[in-house]
């Protein structure tokens, strides 16, 4: 007798879960194509709904969003910024059009016929020394497909039984929480950046050196600004990681992301202290060339009109062969007299040696290095021995180098008789009194060589002396 009982009642245990189970089955069935029991999505229930319901209630989770760019400008770009501010309506409209032209011009299509771009729910403002951009328009998105995919992946977890559940009791048995699919929109937070970054970014300026009314002239320096974009996308995975952080945990009413960019002050190369320090007369030295053909006055006007207002930044390297060529009739420039191999002739340009040898006796009156000399083959008229600079080709040239922190200006002025050269820096470049020597040591009746030296008299009333060159020259044959 109890044998059968308990076998009557383990049959109608498993009559009775087969019942529920049915029934469960029967309940999921009837609610084909809606949202299980316990579905939720940031605390919102999603129980019972159809996928067109479901997808609509998705569309309204992300909060309202506001995003603000602030950025700090320097002092001297506070002009600019407060334009910016009050025309930027007008600078929006513009790179909305450009924007949109480029994108058109791709397609082919002409601009204007296009959807609106972005920045139009931007606004840009000034708060003491910070501009900041700001606006609804957000880069957080949310993925209504990607969300509703989570969703139906949870609502097809839940058990036929826990359906049946739901559907007598009209509670849930146990919550799931479907993930919320968020994305940052980078593109449209660097589209930002570049906004802020054309009104406060600018290149730096140096100050510049000429010659002007009979005097040295220098304008100011201007200091620079650029935004430092590696920081600033590290910033923005930082605060989008916080940010997608926040909006998992549910969602406030109102959000607000904040993004402080960080820039980099940019100094200028050559500051306007140390180019006014280039206000002194450090060489300077003069040549005559009364009586020379027309060709070579020619050329030395040409080549002096070149090198005069050069100016030579700290730890520059000067060339003056380069500064000179090409020669050329578009140049200026006309046959003249020079040397090529060893023979008194003619050629393009003849004559500019007496320019690079003017400079040269002017540059030994200086600190300035001297990297690059070559004497003529044969003596030149113009200049005490041994002190000449010869330009040939691409194998001789006159190189210095200014190995001091101020610029060096260059001035050379041809008058028809004579041409000088006056070379104006910093009172470091220059030397005490300088006297230059030239001394021959052997002479033959084919050559002669000679030794230049140059002697200095410091403050302490010192002599410094030292050999320049030691140079050979080839006599000219006599006709």
């Amino acid at each position: 007798m109890l044998k059968r009982i308990i076998t009557y009642s383990f049959f109608g245990v498993f009559v009775i879960f087969a019942v529920l189970v049915l029934a469960g089955f029967a309940v999921r069935k009837w609610n084909a194509g809606k949202i299980a029991p316990g579905v939720t999505v940031w605390g919102r229930n999603f129980s019972g709904f159809t996928v067109e319901e479901a997808e609509a209630v998705v569309k309204e989770l992300l909060p309202e969003f506001a995003v603000e760019l602030r950025c700090r400008f320097l002092p001297e770009q506070k002009d600019v910024v407060e334009i910016a501010v009050r025309d930027w309506e007008e600078l929006r409209l513009l790179r909305e059009w450009r924007n949109e032209a480029e994108a058109e011009k791709r397609n082919g299509a002409e601009p204007g016929d296009g959807e609106e771009t972005g920045g139009s729910g931007w606004r840009l403002s000034m708060e003491g020394q910070e501009v900041c951009l700001s606006g609804a328009m957000t880069p957080v998105r949310l993925s209504v497909e990607g969300t509703l995919e989570n969703v139906l992946a949870k609502s097809g977890e839940v058990k036929a039984w826990e359906w049946l559940y739901g559907g007598v009791t009209g509670k849930t048995f146990r919550e799931r929480e479907a993930e919320a699919e968020i994305t940052f929109d980078a593109e449209m937070f660097h589209e930002m950046v570049e906004m802020l970054g054309e009104i406060t970014e600018k290149e730096a300026k140096d100050a510049t050196v000429c010659w002007e009314d009979g005097a040295v002239k220098v304008t100011e320096s201007e200091r620079g600004f650029r935004l430092c974009r590696e920081k600033i996308w590290k910033d923005e995975e930082r605060v989008t990681a916080e940010v997608l952080a926040r909006l998992q945990k549910g969602p406030a009413e109102r959000m607000v992301l904040r993004f402080d960019l960080k820039g980099e002050v940019l100094e200028p190369g050559l500051s306007y202290a140390q180019a006014g320090k280039c206000n002194t007369i450090i060489g300077e030295y003069s040549t005559g060339y009364a009586g020379a053909g027309t060709g070579r006055a020619q050329n030395i006007s040409a080549g002096a009109a070149r090198l005069h207002g050069k100016v030579i930044l700290p730890w520059e390297a000067f060339s003056v062969a380069e500064a000179l060529q090409p020669f050329t009739e578009a140049n200026g420039y006309a046959a003249g007299g020079t040397y090529i191999d060893g023979q008194l002739s003619e050629s393009m340009g003849g004559g500019v040696c007496q320019l690079s040898t003017t400079l040269y006796n002017a540059l030994l009156q200086t600190n300035l290095t001297i990297t690059e000399r070559h004497p003529h083959s044969m003596p030149v008229g113009y200049v005490p021995l041994g002190r000449d600079a010869a330009i040939a080709g691409d194998y001789k040239d006159l190189k210095f180098q200014n190995t001091s922190g101020v610029p060096v200006l260059l001035l050379c002025e041809a008058t028809g008789d004579a041409v000088k050269v006056t070379l104006y820096g910093g009172e470091e470049s220059g030397r005490g009194p300088v006297t230059v020597e030239s001394r021959v040591t052997e002479e033959t009746k084919e050559s002669v060589t000679v030794e230049v030296y140059r002697e200095e008299r410091g403050a302490d009333s010192g002599i410094k002396r030292e050999r320049v060159s030691r140079d050979k020259y080839r006599k000219q044959e006599k006709k």
